[in-house]
């Protein structure tokens, strides 16, 4: 049976442990309210984005667009998870499908964002592309524009062929895993644009433009619902820890206040034994 030092030991680990958890919560509150006001604007933005694609893109084909084309070889698989733990299953269902994909892709490329698919992947036997060098951290623009750079750039040299990326969602206390194709884009279901509009050099041009600028919204789209997620993620964990932590301290103190009953008791029986014997 524990003592009442070590039971009075673990009170206080317990307490410190429960700061920690308590203090985590709080700042992934913070991030999580932060971004989540950006990540309806960037939805806004994102959706007036597509829908003018769709619009300036009618009639377009995969033959006059070079982002439309289909084509044999090298997929790449992009995966996003976090850099810390501490989030529940949010890393583990975000691995779990990657795996998945990667296991139905023979031969494909890993290009991962976060600690820890790195880390896995390594573990694995199956490196991630050590040139692609994206720091996950809160979304901002200047890094959905160099990833969708960089990746515009392999498929248009045809360095690969495809382009899926694997993030998750956090849907009430779920972390739910999502799978995107990002390229070769969808040839979009619209009308050919009236003869009324000028297109200058083309109109395979203009919309070869635009799609890179879709492209880095699409991926700062992905970005926001995975720190989001994330933080959601670590925001339950840690609601869940400090629950458990009070459940034990309640049953700890318990426990201390009965052993600490016991000693006073005993120690009067044997206070009163000495009077008697005298």
């Amino acid at each position: 049976m524990a003592t009442l030092k070590e039971i009075k030991g673990r009170i206080k680990s317990v307490r410190d442990t429960s700061k920690v958890t308590g203090a985590m919560y709080m700042i992934s509150s913070m991030k999580l309210r932060s971004c989540s006001s950006e990540q309806t604007e960037a939805e806004l933005y994102f959706r007036s984005l597509e829908q003018e694609l769709v619009h300036v893109s009618g009639g377009v084909t995969e033959d006059d667009c070079a982002f439309m084309r289909q084509s044999e070889g090298v997929t790449a698989v992009l995966v996003i998870a976090s850099d810390k733990g501490l989030c529940g299953d949010y890393n583990r269902v975000i691995l779990k499908e990657a795996r998945r994909v990667i296991d139905e892709n023979p031969g494909c490329r890993i290009y991962a964002i976060g600690e820890k698919a790195k880390k896995y992947f390594a573990s694995e036997s199956l490196p991630a592309q050590e040139d692609f060098d994206f720091k996950l951290k809160k979304p901002d623009e200047e890094t959905s524009s160099g990833i969708s750079e960089y990746f515009c750039g392999l498929f248009l040299k045809e360095e690969i062929s495809r382009l899926i990326a694997v993030y998750a969602v956090t849907s009430g206390t779920q972390a739910q895993p999502q799978v995107k194709t990002i390229l070769p884009i969808e040839p979009p279901e619209g009308e050919e644009t009236e003869a009324d509009f000028e297109f200058l050099p083309s109109k395979a041009a203009v919309v070869d433009s635009l799609v890179p600028i879709y492209i880095s919204g699409v991926f700062h789209s992905i970005l926001l619902h995975s720190f989001i997620g994330e933080n959601s993620s670590r925001m339950l964990a840690m609601d869940s820890a400090n629950n458990n932590a009070k459940q034990l301290l309640d049953d700890l103190t318990l426990q201390y206040n009965h052993l600490r009953q016991n000693a006073i008791t005993t120690e009067i029986t044997e206070i009163s034994g000495e009077r008697n014997r005298q």
